[in-house]
C-alpha cells in the first residue's frame, strides 16, 4: 500500500488521478489537497510516499512547495503535474528534488502508476544513497590527518573534527557554539590577521595564513589555516571551512636548523679566534710568572699582576665557554653517584662566591648510579651554584636537593634570590644573554646542552621577590642500576 498525496485545485484532474491510480495492480491510498496550506498541514500530521504536484495552486506554486518540503520533509519524492511543459519549470522543480515531470494529458493508463513506483524507488535510492554519503563523510572528516572547522555567517563554530580536539587537547563540546575569536592566540596581532583574512574569504576568496591558536592545555599553537568560503544553492556566502595544519614540529625544527648553523658559524669562528688569541695570552701568561718570580713584590705591583693574571684567565675561559657551546659533543658516559659529583661542584666553586651563604643539603643516599659523563655534569652543577650564590649578592640560602622521580634522577638548585622576570624566562637558556650585567652569558646555554645530551632536560620555577629553582632531570637507562653506596664498593 503506497500512500499518496495530490495536490491539485482542479476536481475534475483529482477524479481523473484517483481513478486512474484505483484500477493500477498496486495498491494506492490516495488522499488530497487543493492548496498550498493544505497541503503543508497534512505533510505536518502524516508520513507520505509520494507527491504528485499540481504546477498552479491558489496560494502558490509547485516551486514554492518543493522548497517548503525540501527543508522540512526532505526524502519524499514528488512528481510536479501541468498543462503544458516549461523546461524552465522542469529545471527549477529538478533543482528542487522533484523525482519526475509530467503533463496532465500524459496520467493516462499504466503511465501514472508506472511513474509513481519508480519515483518512490528512485527516491528511496537518493535517501539511502545520501545518508550512506553523510556517514562516509562524517568518517572522513574525522579520519583527516589535520583539523578542521567550519563558521556560520556569525563567525560561530558550527563543526569540529576529532583532529582539531585532539590538537586543542578539548572537548568537541567546549569548541561547538563558540566566536572563532575564542581560538585564537589572545593578542591582537593575531585576531587582526584572522579578522583581515576572514574578510577576503567572505569576498569569495581561498585564503592561507599562519596564526597562533590558543589551547588551555598546550598554550599557544602556531597553525596553517586554510580558509575556503561557502555557498549555500542560491551562491550566496554562507560561512566557512577551515583547514588547520599543526606546525609546532615544522617550526621546532626550523629553530633546530637555525640553532645548528650558528653553532657551526660559532664554532668555525670560536676555532679560528681562540687559535689567534690563545698564543699571545700563553706569551702574556708567561710574562707575568715571570715577572712575579723577578721583581721585587710590593703591594701595588702584585696587585696589578694579580689583576692582569685573572683577566688572562678570564678571556681563556670564555673560548673555552665558546667552544664547548659550538663543537659538537662527545660524551665519556660512566656509571656514577651523582651525589658525588654534586659534592665536588659545592667544594670546587670558589669561596668567594659562596661566602655568606647559607648551604642546605638535601641528597638523597639511596639513589640509583646513572651513566653520565662525570665532568660535563660536574661543569653543570658548578655553573648552577655559582649563578645562584652569586644573584643573592653574599646573603641568602642556597638549597641542592637530589631525589628519584618515576625514572629520573632529579635535581634542584634553589635560591632565595630576587628571581626571573617572565619576559626572561623565554630568553634564559639562549647564548649570550644574561640578566647578571656581567658574565658571558653562555653558562646557562652550555648546561642546557650539556643535559639535553644525556637525554635530560632543565626546568626552571621561579617567583619574584622569593627566588628561582633550577631542576635537572636525568634518566635512569640502565636495567641494571645500584645504590649509591653499592656503587661506591664496586668502584672500591
Amino acid at each position: 500500500m503506497y500512500h499518496i498525496l495530490i495536490i491539485e485545485d482542479n476536481p475534475d484532474d483529482i477524479i481523473i488521478a484517483k481513478r486512474v491510480l484505483a484500477k493500477a495492480k498496486e495498491e494506492f491510498l490516495v488522499e488530497t489537497a487543493m492548496s498550498g496550506k493544505e497541503a503543508v498541514e497534512k505533510l505536518a500530521n502524516e508520513r507520505f510516499d509520494c507527491l504528485l504536484i499540481d504546477h498552479g495552486l491558489p496560494d502558490t506554486n509547485a516551486l514554492e512547495l518543493l522548497k517548503h518540503v525540501r527543508k522540512t520533509h526532505h526524502g519524499i519524492p514528488a512528481i510536479v503535474l501541468t498543462g503544458l511543459k516549461d523546461e524552465r519549470l522542469v529545471n527549477g522543480a529538478l533543482r528542487l528534488g522533484a523525482i519526475d515531470f509530467l503533463t496532465k494529458d500524459n496520467i493516462h493508463g499504466n503511465i501514472l502508476p508506472s511513474r509513481i513506483i519508480d519515483a518512490i524507488g528512485s527516491g528511496q535510492r537518493s535517501q539511502f544513497l545520501e545518508q550512506t554519503h553523510k556517514h562516509i563523510y562524517e568518517r572522513l572528516i574525522d579520519s583527516m590527518g589535520e583539523g578542521l572547522f567550519a563558521i556560520d555567517l556569525t563567525e560561530t563554530i558550527v563543526l569540529v573534527n576529532r583532529e582539531l580536539t585532539e590538537t586543542l587537547r578539548e572537548q568537541e563540546s567546549n569548541l561547538l557554539g563558540k566566536p572563532v575569536l575564542s581560538l585564537m592566540s589572545n593578542d591582537e596581532p593575531a585576531s587582526k590577521i584572522f579578522c583581515q583574512e576572514h574578510s577576503l574569504v567572505k569576498a569569495g576568496q581561498s585564503r592561507k595564513f599562519e596564526i597562533e591558536l590558543l589551547s588551555s592545555m598546550r598554550g599557544k599553537i602556531p597553525v596553517l589555516i586554510t580558509m575556503t568560503p561557502l555557498f549555500d544553492e542560491d551562491n550566496v556566502f554562507n560561512g566557512a571551512l577551515g583547514l588547520v595544519t599543526d606546525l609546532t614540529e615544522i617550526k621546532e625544527m626550523e629553530r633546530k636548523l637555525i640553532e645548528v648553523e650558528r653553532l657551526s658559524m660559532m664554532a668555525k669562528t670560536a676555532s679560528e679566534v681562540a687559535h689567534e688569541v690563545r698564543n699571545p695570552l700563553a706569551v702574556i701568561n708567561n710574562t707575568i710568572y715571570l715577572l712575579k718570580n723577578t721583581l721585587p713584590m710590593d703591594e701595588v705591583v702584585e696587585k696589578h699582576l694579580n689583576r692582569m693574571e685573572h683577566q688572562v684567565h678570564r678571556i681563556d675561559s670564555y673560548f673555552n665557554d665558546l667552544l664547548n657551546l659550538s663543537k659538537p659533543l662527545s660524551l665519556n658516559l660512566v656509571l656514577a653517584d651523582i651525589n658525588i659529583i654534586i659534592e665536588e661542584a659545592i667544594d670546587e666553586t670558589a669561596h668567594s662566591i659562596v661566602s655568606g651563604i647559607e648551604l642546605i643539603r638535601e641528597l638523597d643516599e639511596n639513589l640509583p648510579s646513572i651513566k653520565i659523563d662525570h665532568d660535563r655534569m660536574k661543569a653543570v652543577f658548578i655553573n648552577l651554584i655559582k649563578n645562584a650564590c652569586e644573584i643573592m649578592h653574599d646573603k641568602g640560602c642556597l638549597r641542592v636537593k637530589s631525589e628519584k622521580i618515576e625514572g629520573f634522577v632529579q635535581i634542584s638548585v634553589e635560591d632565595t634570590g630576587p628571581g626571573i622576570p617572565t619576559e626572561d624566562m623565554e630568553k634564559i637558556f639562549e647564548p649570550f644573554f644574561t640578566t647578571r650585567g656581567k658574565g658571558t652569558g653562555l653558562g646557562l646555554s652550555i648546561c642546557n646542552r650539556f643535559v639535553t645530551a644525556h637525554h635530560g632536560d632543565i626546568k626552571i620555577k621561579t617567583e619574584l621577590g622569593k627566588g628561582s629553582v633550577f631542576i635537572v632531570s636525568l634518566p635512569i637507562l640502565d636495567v641494571q642500576v645500584f645504590t649509591g653506596d653499592q656503587a661506591r664498593r664496586r668502584e672500591g
